[in-house]
């Protein structure tokens, strides 16, 4: 722009201070000023649409660095979809026997860094145990029909992944995801035992599981069990049906 004006000021200097030009000589002068602005002009353009291009990529960048993180429950890995892997872990959660301690699963690292603490006997009321695959109803196979393997007692680990999408969903009751979402996993909803003391919550165990090392002792501290439909009471039946083990899936978008 300022080169603009100057060669507009230099244009009207001439004019005036040079009344002896001819016209062929304002003539050229015309077009050479003309062309000199036309070049101007595209340069300008250029430039903007260059700042608009950067623009518009900082902004991408910005909206996918934000990202979604979500566990997959039952897993050491993360899916090879532009899913990145945060840590893994042990799940972990409350006593079955304990009715007041926390009723979420936690997906527990297994590189634990510590603070202030005394070893020995717990003196601390907040206590947190692993979780073990039990499937009470499918102990004869391990529910390996359900999962691909005997997974009857094992603990089971988990990790937590992170995705460049905006967003993640757990959807209970499905195992393929809505079109234009991208899966992350499927599996099959597990939860605690419902006559225990302590709550827990429904989550999506990978149909593939994995088991942690030496982790098959029957401690029964806290145990996974598939989710069944109920169609006694207020559930919807159909589209579900009594006794019938329920999927899900998680997705992102």
């Amino acid at each position: 722009m300022k080169n603009i004006i100057f060669l507009l000021k230099i244009y009207f200097m001439f004019i005036l201070v040079q009344p002896t030009f001819t016209v062929h000589e304002l003539k050229g002068l015309d077009y050479q000023i003309l062309e000199e602005l036309i070049s101007l002009r595209k340069e300008v353009s250029a430039a903007n649409k260059k700042i608009e291009r950067l623009e518009s990529k900082d902004a991408a960048g910005a909206a996918g660095a934000a990202g979604d993180t979500y566990i997959r429950w039952g897993r050491k890995s993360c899916p090879d979809n532009e899913t990145s892997l945060v840590y893994t872990g042990f799940m972990a959660g409350s006593d079955k026997s304990h009715s007041g301690a926390g009723s979420n699963y936690l997906c527990l690292t297994d590189t634990p860094i510590w603070d202030q603490y005394r070893d020995g006997k717990v003196n601390s009321l907040g206590r947190i145990t692993g979780v073990e695959y039990q499937f009470w109803n499918q102990r004869s196979t391990g529910a390996a029909e359900f999962f691909g393997d005997n997974m009857y007692n094992h603990n089971a680990p988990c990790a937590v992944c992170y995705t460049k999408r905006r967003v993640s969903v757990m959807v209970p009751g499905r195992n393929i995801c809505s079109k234009g979402w991208t899966m992350e996993y499927s599996g099959y909803l597990v939860t605690g035992y419902h006559g225990d003391a302590s709550a827990t919550e429904y989550v999506c165990l990978d149909r593939r599981p994995e088991k942690v090392v030496n982790g098959d002792a029957d401690d029964e501290d806290n145990r996974l069990y598939l989710v069944e439909a109920t169609c006694s009471g207020s559930l919807a039946c159909p589209p579900y049906v009594a006794g019938r083990e329920i999927t899900c899936v998680v997705c992102s978008l």
